[in-house]
């Protein structure tokens, strides 16, 4: 199976992760997040609401400013997980870390290179173009 390859920054701010992690036996995730929280300020802000009047409140939220989430800056994260948590066939050692990765995603991250660079994971390519997971998946269709 092809891998992707990991810089020497993102190793070690993976290490980084794993070592402020309460994990007996780490390995690490890949996935993406976009911060949306400041969208909800308002709607959480003094929530004595019960929890079926909140969750009423933050659809009602949502339905305003889906068009925003949609346009916010997606932002690839690694954490850690425990591996007792993943199947065999779903734990690759790329680099001496192990990742907790469908083997489709594996495959398809072959010739990108993980990096760390100003706070921020990021695959680049071949060509030295930044990528994030999704972009690469859609492109894979995956």
């Amino acid at each position: 199976m092809s891998t992707f390859s990991i810089d020497q920054a993102a190793l070690t701010e993976i290490q980084r992760i794993f070592d402020y992690s309460e994990h007996l036996d780490p390995v690490a995730q890949l996935y993406e997040s976009r911060d949306a929280g400041h969208l909800f300020d308002a709607t959480l802000a003094g929530a004595t609401k019960t929890t079926e009047e909140l969750g009423v409140k933050v659809r009602k939220r949502f339905a305003e400013v889906e068009s925003e989430v949609r346009q916010l800056k997606i932002s690839l994260m690694v954490g850690a997980a425990e591996r007792s948590e993943y199947r065999s066939e779903h734990l690759h050692k790329i680099a001496g870390i192990t990742f907790g990765l469908d083997p489709r995603i594996v495959e398809a991250l072959h010739n990108y290179c993980l990096t760390f660079k100003d706070g921020q994971f990021i695959f680049k390519g071949a060509d030295n173009s930044t990528h994030i997971l999704s972009s690469i998946l859609t492109r894979k269709k995956i």
